[in-house]
């Protein structure tokens, strides 16, 4: 079944409450770090990520994550990188689409995403604790193991984007 078939049969769930409702918006990456027990913090995208996280009221989630500065392929079309091109400016980047759910007792937002450059996400549920504040949104995702069965934490700060407060492209 297609994304877009998946999508228009699941039903999203609508923004209720006071937590859900102030998660919709547009929200600008200002800080992603992996945190581990006993070692220095990681900056997967570097010291600057760049990125958009926006929440619907009607319950759809979109995510764009990237490390700035990654090298454009020498090629003008795209579809012809090279392996190393592929591979550099794949893993440089996240993004997903897909519904959300929030719990408000529980303070924490999952997505569920149906489209995705990891294919190893789609339908996955992606539970993120929340802490809000205005015009802070910190997202994190625990207890993603890695190599050696060690944990990690992923922090990721988001701003609020207002229409006179958007990076101008």
């Amino acid at each position: 079944m297609s994304a877009l078939a998946h999508t228009s049969i699941a039903q999203p769930a609508r923004a209720k409450g006071t937590f859900a409702s102030q998660l919709i918006g547009v929200w600008a990456l200002t800080s992603y770090v992996d945190e581990q027990p006993g070692v220095e913090d990681v900056h997967p995208f570097g010291p600057e990520p760049e990125g958009f996280l926006i929440y619907t009221a009607d319950g759809f989630v979109s995510a764009q994550l990237m490390r700035p500065a990654r090298p454009p392929f020498s090629s003008s079309d795209w579809h012809h990188g090279t392996p190393q091109e592929y591979q550099t400016s794949g893993s440089g980047y996240i993004a997903y689409c897909g519904i959300y759910e929030v719990d408000e007792e529980k303070a924490t937002v999952t997505h569920i995403p149906s489209v995705s450059l990891l294919p190893n996400l789609i339908h996955a549920r992606q539970c993120r604790a929340v802490d809000l504040q205005t015009n802070l949104l910190i997202l994190r995702a625990a207890g993603t193991p890695v190599a050696g069965g060690v944990y990690v934490t992923s922090r990721l700060e988001w701003k609020r984007i207002t229409p006179n407060s958007a990076p101008s492209v």
